[in-house]
């Protein structure tokens, strides 16, 4: 890897990091499964679910941003409790990271099918710095010093409310501030984000139901991160839409229902911005499935 293709990176990415710490890997797909930003979400569907999440940003560009995550998540204990695993690899440029989280839930079934959830979670990241992949002209002792592994624990909890027709979540998945201790000091390396979503189902219309959504990220010292989603459901099996995210970047989603078990999910984002001169978008895959496999376990038809 190019130390001019891994300065270009850093630029871009710039525009999304704060000097003093990283952010959450991004994911179109949570459309369709938050288990990836809140635990709350973790078996609030009575069922065992396992989903492949595939995240490849700015193609084209080498250093780029790619996302690899396992999620699995069951419904126990008379669908009341939620117990799940994540597992997530985030790589761009010279910086590897890999978490991996225990999650639980505990749902609470209120009147007319409405539910409310809480849930928590545990786990730890592991940052890698590998400057041994950069191609340089002569050797730099600095940037063989900054080589390094940073392993940190947290924590993360938040609530998950819904209906037939509405949801609504909060959650800070990573509690804690990461910090690290450096030759010029005290650095973050990952600073806690809130976040709040809500959607609803519009389903009066003829073989088609509406459904917008939207996603707000908060981070301390960072301009606040809004997606704003408009999907539709055609024939109850082929979900289409549109996403505007901070209205720089735009993007399309899908996902198609096999049937009540299987769905398979793309997404696709581009920049409004000077990136996408050189860049062939970002594109999003998701395959879930989901299964009996505990008492009182029931597949049935969901939106959310």
């Amino acid at each position: 890897m190019s130390l001019k293709n891994i300065i270009i990176v850093l630029l871009i990415l710039s525009t999304s990091l704060a000097a003093n710490g990283q952010q959450d890997p991004l994911y179109s797909q949570y459309l369709f499964n938050q288990s990836m930003i809140n635990p709350a979400y973790t078996g609030v569907n009575d069922v065992f679910n396992a989903s492949l999440f595939a995240r490849k940003q700015w193609v084209g560009l080498e250093g780029a941003p790619q996302t690899n995550t396992l999620n699995a998540s069951a419904s126990i204990i008379n669908n009341k409790v939620g117990v799940g695993l994540l597992i997530s690899r985030d790589t761009y440029g010279v910086n590897k990271n890999t978490e991996y989280q225990l999650m639980y839930s505990y749902k609470i079934d209120l009147l007319n099918g409405k539910s409310l959830s809480f849930g928590l979670q545990t786990g730890y990241i592991d940052y890698r710095y590998d400057y041994d992949e950069l191609s340089l002209e002569q050797a730099d002792q600095a940037l063989e010093l900054a080589d390094g592994e940073i392993t940190k624990v947290n924590f993360g909890s938040g609530f998950y409310f819904k209906t037939n027709q509405f949801y609504l979540g909060a959650s800070v998945p990573r509690m804690l501030n990461m910090e690290t201790q450096g030759a010029n000091g005290t650095a973050t390396v990952h600073k806690r984000h809130y976040y709040l979503s809500a959607g609803y189902v519009f389903d009066q219309l003829i073989a088609l139901k509406f459904k917008p959504s939207a996603l707000i990220k908060i981070v301390e010292g960072q301009p606040i991160s809004v997606d704003l989603n408009a999907s539709f459901l055609l024939l109850e099996s082929l979900w289409v839409g549109a996403t505007i995210r901070n209205f720089n970047a735009v993007g399309i989603n899908s996902q198609f229902e096999i049937n009540d078990m299987f769905r398979l999910g793309y997404s696709f984002e581009y920049p409004l911005n000077a990136v996408g001169t050189s860049t062939f978008g970002t594109h999003e895959l998701m395959f879930s499935v989901d299964l009996e496999l505990f008492k009182n376990n029931a597949i049935g038809r969901r939106y959310f």
